[in-house]
């Protein structure tokens, strides 16, 4: 489902917790050493700037024009688009970013785009919307120093409703965040998973190529 281009205006779109999840984005990134990126959902450009700079050579993939991707293309069919580029790469990219981009497709087709992202990357990079009722203890003391614990309810008793940008959500009825994780085992070794610290709603996820 297309995001209005004005969403991504840097005062709208960036606040302190998406902040947060940008740096996650990166650090993961950088910490699998790669040399090629694929970023598939253009956004606001900040990751992609920043990766940029660090002398990574980075593509962007999108299918709003009005962002000016480097390749412009549904995520439903991104294989086949990407098919030639692979090629005259002559390998598949080291790192797949996918930040905030799947629960914008109907869930029926997560597997037939997480097994076509398991052709295009060694690694990947996803991070979902987890909607769920959240607890935090947050203590610091003279000896241990500091004490984080984080509890988490799935909303198993109310169904996503579509609100016109996403159509599902981890925790919602249907959608366990058990469920998600079985699929993606289908076809990635889940290497990392954690929630962004400041910004909880996001989930990610680090994930390895399956041979």
């Amino acid at each position: 489902m297309q995001v209005a281009t004005a969403h991504y205006d840097f005062l709208n779109y960036i606040d302190l917790n998406r902040w947060n999840s940008c740096y996650h984005q990166i650090t993961e990134t950088l910490a699998l050493n790669p040399q090629s990126v694929l970023i598939v959902g253009k956004g606001d450009k900040v990751v992609e700037t920043i990766l940029s700079k660090q002398n990574l050579n980075v593509t962007t993939f999108d299918f709003d024009e009005t962002l000016q991707p480097d390749i412009l293309g549904d995520v439903t069919n991104i294989r086949k688009i990407l098919e030639n580029s692979i090629q005259k790469r002559g390998g598949k990219f080291d790192v797949l970013l996918c930040c905030q981009v799947l629960e914008h497709v109907p869930y029926e087709n997560f597997e037939n785009i997480l097994q076509q992202l398991q052709s295009i990357a060694k690694n990947v990079i996803l991070s979902i919307p987890y909607s769920s009722v959240k607890y935090y203890l947050h203590m610091r003391l003279p000896i241990v120093k500091e004490i984080k614990m984080q509890f988490c309810i799935h909303k198993f008793w109310s169904r996503h409703k579509f609100d016109g940008q996403h159509f599902w959500e981890i925790g919602f009825a249907g959608y366990p965040k058990r469920r998600i994780i079985k699929d993606i085992k289908k076809f990635f070794h889940i290497k990392k998973q954690f929630l962004a610290e400041n910004n909880p709603y996001h989930l990610f996820f680090v994930l390895q190529f399956k041979i």
